[in-house]
């Protein structure tokens, strides 16, 4: 049973109780609440110039909903915590609400070490979107690169989240 402080009421067990506090980011980290919208693995013949195209690939992949599509691109955007940590890069499920709510610290999308993100991209005709480049297996040099692809809900907080990113 539930202890109630001086002058405090007593609440009813099947009462909703009030969902607790976010709890600050950890010092030195950064987050982000975003829409990752999928990721492709880039071919090894794929050129700078060819980027806007897979970005806009995945975009479509992201926007529809087939079941069973192809890894990380069949399904809808889904929201997320970025959490921007030294020397870690994580994505992971959003919690319910507006702000960036603490996340689950076992559960998460994927992590990348910062320093292996190769390049950034920016889509000049929507900037809301952005995505960043890293190589798929580090140790190896022969690795392909992957593109991931978030959208952010206003341009603004997509251009200062990616200066952020790239500050790192």
């Amino acid at each position: 049973m539930e202890k109630r402080g001086e002058g405090e009421p007593l609440s009813h067990p099947l009462e909703p109780q009030p969902e607790p506090e976010a709890q600050p980011a950890p010092a030195g980290e950064k987050r982000f609440r975003l829409w990752y919208v999928g990721w492709s693995c880039l071919d090894r013949r794929t050129t700078l110039p060819m980027l806007p195209w897979l970005v806009a690939e995945i975009r479509r992949r992201g926007q529809r909903q087939e079941p069973g599509g192809a890894p990380g691109g069949g399904g809808a955007a889904r929201e997320v915590l970025l959490l921007l940590g030294s020397p870690t890069l994580r994505c992971v499920p959003a919690g319910p609400g507006p702000g960036p709510a603490s996340p689950a610290p076992a559960v998460f999308i994927f992590e990348h070490k910062a320093q292996h993100i190769a390049r950034f991209i920016h889509n000049s005709h929507d900037l809301t979107y952005f995505a960043y480049l890293i190589k798929a297996q580090p140790d190896n040099p022969d690795s392909p690169m992957a593109c991931h692809v978030f959208r952010a809900t206003d341009p603004n907080q997509a251009i200062h989240e990616n200066h952020a990113l790239f500050e790192e």
